[in-house]
């Protein structure tokens, strides 16, 4: 898929621990498959050869190293949860609703 708005399977699956390739577009390359903590989170293809490099590296990626990708696209995917939103929201709308906007 191109040019994806947002992309929340990418967000889904890094929730889950695992490590994405995604296209180079839209949501994931703006704001998804980004840098957390100084952690690369991810791989950013768009042409098939470079898909199937991103997936060479992850096959090939010691242990150790897996499990750090996979937990930086496990905290990166937080900055997008339910709870993350309702407080992210509530902070916006607050001043608002008091009357000092």
């Amino acid at each position: 898929m191109t040019d994806e708005h947002f992309g929340i399977s990418v967000v889904e699956y890094m929730a889950a621990g695992a490590i994405p390739i995604a296209h180079k577009s839209a949501g994931p390359m703006m704001d998804i498959v980004l840098e957390e903590d100084s952690r690369e989170t991810g791989f950013l293809a768009s042409r098939k050869e470079e898909f199937a490099e991103a997936i060479l590296k992850v096959l090939r990626m010691p242990e150790p190293e897996r499990r750090e990708m996979a937990a930086a696209a496990r905290k990166r995917a937080q900055r997008f949860s339910e709870q993350k939103f309702h407080e992210d929201f509530t902070k916006a709308v607050r001043p608002v609703l008091l009357g000092r906007s």
